[in-house]
């Protein structure tokens, strides 16, 4: 009875001040959109992972398609469970701005490349940046993340150049 009373009152709350009241939780439908996104954005990434990156010298278009919409639905689940406000806010942050362009460019540049232009170079090219950027979306909320990143980037470099060298 007590915990009716208070949830009334709670819900009655203008905006913020219902946010710090209930410690900032998020909603059942928040919550609901948020599994139902990323369930389904894991889901597509996982098919073009294992169907269509093995093709993808064959079929680049249909991996960066599926593994775009995979991404899109990720980082949509996030603004339903944040809210678009909170998300942007988030992503347009100084620390969080290169990885936020890179991510969504590579994206926009997939679709696009693969989608309006068909070209098989472009959008090879730009399924790979996808690829880049989002382990380095996601290494970056990680502490130390992007600089084990940038670290293992930089053996690979001298591992390529080093085959090359006499």
């Amino acid at each position: 009875m007590f915990s009716s009373r208070v949830t009334t009152r709670v819900t009655n709350l203008p905006g913020n001040v219902q946010t710090a009241a209930t410690g900032g939780l998020p909603s059942r439908n928040q919550l609901l959109y948020f599994s139902i996104m990323l369930g389904a954005g894991c889901f597509f990434i996982f098919i073009s992972l294992v169907m269509f990156l093995p093709l993808i010298v064959l079929m680049p278009a249909k991996f960066a398609s599926c593994f775009s919409l995979g991404s899109c639905l990720v980082i949509g689940s996030f603004f339903a469970l944040k809210g678009p406000r909170a998300q942007l806010a988030h992503m347009m942050s100084k620390e969080r701005l290169p990885f936020s362009v890179a991510f969504v460019g590579s994206m926009v540049g997939a679709i696009y490349s693969s989608v309006i232009m068909h070209s098989y170079l472009l959008c090879l090219l730009f399924s790979a940046l996808q690829i880049l950027a989002l382990l380095y979306y996601v290494l970056s909320y990680f502490p130390g993340g992007t600089a084990g990143l940038k670290f293992m980037l930089s053996m690979m470099k001298n591992m390529i150049l080093g085959c090359f060298r006499r």
